[in-house]
């Protein structure tokens, strides 16, 4: 991280971290000079060091560095930041890396210490991406641009029907993504540039800003056999999402978990599925809110959600085999089309 932010990161981190935990943090001379610093917790009668990695922003791109940076010795490191989102989070406690964001949410897992803050609204020292392509309805918009690149020279009104959105948010958008470069003329064609990064700002935001406004409720199939012989249910009026969604995709990963996407009412989807509420079941309903002909235009299954959807919510697991499953879906369905 640049030298000159680490104080001010440490010194907001340092305090949110007492006033949420009563716990303190002391900055020490660091015994290894390839640390941001090296700080002292202590909690009631327990005390620990940590060596700190700071960094402005998590993203998932940053995770194996930080898992081969921090080693065997990961009990010796605490990352600090300002923000990370919170499919992150979950791969850094699965990787057991102890993390702590200057809001004060933190997971710090070691011998006689355990804390694990995961309420706190994102300070408002985070930098954050600013404009309306980062909403909830930016996201859509985007979401579709970056599924189907004709789009990009469609009428404005084609655009909106595909992204479910208001038809005066088109040119709004269209013009930051020129003014933020990533649309450039060649050969008095318009193209998306940078759709690397395009894509990794979306599956980042699309959980924190876009998915919860989408969730309908959860449930569960009524017989066993019925998860079983997922792939023969009807799919009138549905989308498979995540696990099943990257199972019609690629063949590579067996569902345990079920999401689907839908303009239907929960009370159809009980009775066409034979599935009931339970908030602890494993079907995940959300709703749909691209249109159809979105995909008219795919060469995927049938009954399966765009692949940009599939690609985040995979990303978002912690096991090696949804990254696996997520890049040959990115690598198949999000260039080139």
């Amino acid at each position: 991280m640049n030298k000159t932010k680490e104080p001010e990161l440490l010194r907001d981190t340092i305090a949110n971290f007492g006033k949420l935990t009563g716990g303190k943090i002391k900055q020490k001379l660091s015994p290894d000079p390839m640390a941001d610093a090296y700080v002292e917790i202590t909690l009631g009668n327990q005390t620990y060091e940590f060596f700190i990695e700071a960094k402005n922003e998590i993203r998932q791109t940053h995770i194996p560095t930080i898992i081969q940076q921090f080693g065997r010795e990961k009990d010796k490191w605490l990352l600090v930041a300002k923000y990370i989102p919170g499919p992150q989070k979950e791969r850094l406690k699965a990787a057991s890396i102890n993390y702590l964001e200057a809001a004060g949410n933190c997971y710090i897992n070691v011998t006689n210490i355990f804390i694990y803050i995961n309420d706190k609204e994102v300070t408002p020292s985070r930098q954050t991406d600013i404009g309306k392509l980062w909403s909830a309805t930016g996201l859509k918009f985007l979401s579709v641009m970056l599924s189907q690149k004709m789009l990009l020279k469609a009428p404005y009104r084609e655009i909106a029907q595909a992204a479910g959105i208001a038809l005066g948010n088109i040119g709004p958008m269209l013009e930051e993504l020129k003014q933020n470069g990533y649309i450039e003329n060649i050969d008095n064609f318009s193209q998306l540039q940078d759709r690397e990064k395009l894509i990794r700002r979306w599956t980042e935001l699309f959980h924190v800003v876009l998915r919860p406004k989408l969730i309908k409720g959860r449930f569960r199939f009524l017989r066993e056999q019925q998860q079983k012989n997922w792939k023969e249910l009807s799919i009138d009026g549905f989308y498979w999402g995540g696990e099943p969604g990257a199972d019609l995709l690629v063949d590579y990963l067996e569902p345990q978990t079920f999401t689907i996407y839908t303009s239907k009412t929960t009370n159809e989807l009980v009775k066409q599925l034979k599935i009931v509420p339970d908030p602890g079941g494993n079907i995940e309903i959300y709703e749909q809110y691209w249109d159809q002909s979105l995909l008219m235009n795919y060469s995927i299954p049938e009954g399966t959600a765009p692949p940009l959807i599939i690609y985040a919510e995979l990303m978002a697991g912690t096991d090696s085999r949804s990254w696996e499953t997520a890049d040959r879906i990115k690598n198949n369905y999000l260039y080139g089309k």
